[in-house]
């Protein structure tokens, strides 16, 4: 009999939140203080006592133009629509696709894509 990888179950926590609030203080990174998501323990993106945080230079400044989106409160819910559209234009190319010639390398089941 296989070893099994993964348990399923019930998670302790089913309302999932960011940053939620403990005991006064918000639940987040003491060195970077992004905040957490529940059940996501300090150190979780920049390792143990901010040891990586040095590792990855910040990101430069968003372009201007975002500003017109970035704070609007309806972004989360447009979200996999805004995902969609650029998940697709990546697929923009000017070169000639493969012809391959047998099975397809990938197939999608019920929206989840299983490879070869």
């Amino acid at each position: 009999m296989r070893d099994r990888v993964w348990d399923i179950g019930p998670i302790s926590s089913p309302c999932l939140r960011w940053g939620e609030v403990r005991a006064g203080r918000s639940h987040q990174c003491p060195t970077c203080h992004i905040p957490l998501l529940t059940g996501e323990t300090p150190g979780f993106c920049c390792g143990p006592k901010g040891r990586r945080f040095a590792d990855v230079p910040p990101l430069p400044p968003l372009p201007a133009e975002y500003q017109l989106f970035v704070n609007d409160p309806s972004l989360s819910s447009k979200s996999r629509t805004l995902n969609l559209i650029f998940s697709f234009a990546s697929l923009e190319t000017t070169a000639e696709f493969p012809n391959w010639h047998g099975a397809p390398g990938f197939v999608a089941i019920q929206g989840r894509v299983y490879h070869r």
